[in-house]
């Protein structure tokens, strides 16, 4: 189900698109205490000291003497890339891991997981049999527990999150407040 030519991640990162909080498996055998499932709140990564560094990488692009026409144009993919590196090297702090600060390495591999479409869907035994083919011997039965306990609940609260939302969009649309368009149909990957 989850086969990858590169082997299995140290840290795995499990995103939920509408939550504020995420699950970092941080499956690295050096780890102190053993490989552990921890979940996060955004919060703990959003923090003033990365939106300084965003702000200040933000303003190096902006601010290059020798940009061109054409590379004002890649600002926004430029800006994407800023904003990943920065959330990437935040959560690995939140880990413990200590990357030096000119180093761009995040100190091992680093998967992500969004919990969107049919990923979102997984329930049961097909969510163990996925979180068994990920982490096999890397997280202890317990842990693999943890961590699949911890997915399902944070997986409905997804689940109920889009309906929300779609509510909301519905109701706006109604009373007028929906804007330029609406949206009539969309495949929420089922």
């Amino acid at each position: 189900m989850f086969e990858s030519d590169r082997g299995s991640a140290d840290i795995t990162l499990c995103i939920f698109p509408h939550l504020k909080e995420f699950i970092a498996i941080d499956a690295r055998g050096d780890r102190p205490g053993g490989p552990a499932v921890l979940r996060l709140p955004i919060s703990n990564i959003l923090c003033e000291e990365f939106y300084s560094k965003v702000e200040s990488d933000f303003s190096k692009i902006l601010r290059r003497h020798d940009a061109g026409f054409l590379e004002l144009m890649g600002i926004p993919q430029q800006v994407a890339a800023v904003v990943r590196a920065n959330s990437l090297k935040r959560i690995i702090a939140e880990l413990g891991i200590n990357i030096p600060e000119s180093s761009n390495e995040p100190g091992g591999t680093v998967g992500v997981l969004f919990f969107a479409g049919s990923l979102l869907a997984l329930e049961g035994p097909l969510l163990s049999e996925a979180m068994q083919e990920l982490f096999g011997s890397k997280l202890a039965p317990h842990a693999r527990e943890q961590l699949i306990e911890q997915l399902l609940e944070l997986m409905e609260q997804e689940r109920k999150s889009i309906g929300d939302a779609s509510a909301q969009d519905i109701a706006n649309l109604i009373s007028g407040k929906g804007g330029p368009y609406a949206t009539i149909w969309e495949s929420i990957g089922n």
